[in-house]
């Protein structure tokens, strides 16, 4: 019986790694909508305060606060580009998703390492890849 107990608290207090995902996309759809209509007040709901973007390019190896970098986003018509979620991984309060956002002259190849802080999930730090069309 104590077995049986101890059971259903743990199938009804752990969610679901469907319903992780699913808080997950929710907060991935947030940078993703943000970014794609220029809004930065539904992009910062992806951010943790101090998450970090890394990215590598001519200039070498490159940090910044990833809030204050999109805060300089200049209003307009949304973005003409597709964005889809290639893949999300999670361990316990730790996940990483692998995005694929695409225009008509570029594919951003996007990875985000997300914690789950306070109950809800927050993107920590973004490290990117921009593939340019010929």
């Amino acid at each position: 019986m104590k077995t049986a107990i101890f059971f259903m608290v743990v199938l009804f207090t752990n969610p679901s790694i469907e319903d992780e995902k699913e808080a997950i996309s929710t907060t991935l759809s947030y940078y993703m909508d943000g970014g794609t209509n220029r809004s930065f007040e539904t992009l910062q709901k992806a951010f943790h305060p101090d998450a970090i973007m890394t990215i590598n390019n001519e200039e070498g190896l490159k940090q910044v606060n990833a809030r204050e970098f999109f805060s300089k986003m200049k209003p307009g018509d949304p973005l003409k580009r597709t964005c889809k979620i290639v893949s999300i991984d999670i361990e316990g309060t730790t996940a990483v998703a692998r995005l694929h956002l695409e225009d008509d002259r570029k594919i951003f190849h996007d990875f985000m390492t997300l914690l789950k802080v306070d109950g809800t999930w927050v993107i920590v730090n973004k490290s990117f890849y921009t593939e340019y069309k010929n």
